[in-house]
């Protein structure tokens, strides 16, 4: 699913924002037409957090295992990563081993810029840092370990051989990582789910 479109505004209440697919025509507090009546806080469309991860170049990047975030992601959801090159391949490492590709799976993922600004050597190292960690043996799929040795690892594999002195305090281990990297993006990306499927079920959600 692309983005669906969310807006915030503000007509006659001090305190609430109203969000919604659409602007209604009539203000669910005054009934006044919205369309001949100034707003307090003029439309404007939530950011949407997803990206195709073929669009999303020297990128780590995070989807549900199974399913999409928006429609299927829940809190105890087990989370899926791995790594664009420059041009958009997505190689990661599950049940089948060391896959590079740009599966279709990828379309509605979290991208995460480890490195703000890249410059063409930089992507170009990337890229080659990323291919010889992909080759190791170490990601055969018979070699596959849900907890020890797993999407995280190679990950963690990758952005260890860079060898970038910034990364490194948080490399350590997985839960570090997932601290400064993960939480971040994905406690904006839950505030988004849950007001997407409120929408679902209701015209306007009021906060």
């Amino acid at each position: 699913m692309n983005d669906p479109g969310i807006i915030c505004y503000q007509h006659c209440q001090k305190n609430e924002k109203v969000f919604s697919f659409k602007l209604p025509d009539i203000c669910n507090f005054c009934s006044a037409e919205l369309s001949n009546t100034e707003l307090r806080i003029p439309p404007f469309r939530i950011p949407y957090p997803f990206r195709d991860a073929t669009k999303e170049p020297n990128s780590i990047v995070i989807k549900p295992t199974h399913g999409d975030f928006l429609n299927n992601y829940r809190n105890s959801s087990d989370l899926h990563i791995g790594v664009t090159d420059s041009l958009g391949f997505v190689y990661e490492y599950d049940v089948n081993g060391a896959v590079k590709s740009k599966n279709q799976a990828w379309f509605q993922c979290l991208p995460i810029k480890v490195i703000d600004r890249m410059n063409s050597s930089l992507k170009q190292y990337w890229d080659e840092i990323l291919y010889s960690v992909f080759i190791q043996n170490s990601w055969a799929a018979d070699r596959y370990d849900s907890e020890e040795h797993n999407c995280y690892s190679f990950v963690l594999t990758f952005l260890k051989s860079l060898h970038l002195q910034e990364l490194h305090p948080f490399l350590e281990n997985k839960t570090i990582f997932c601290q400064e990297f993960v939480s971040p993006q994905a406690r904006v990306a839950a505030k988004y789910i849950c007001l997407f499927r409120q929408l679902k079920d209701q015209n306007i959600v009021v906060q």
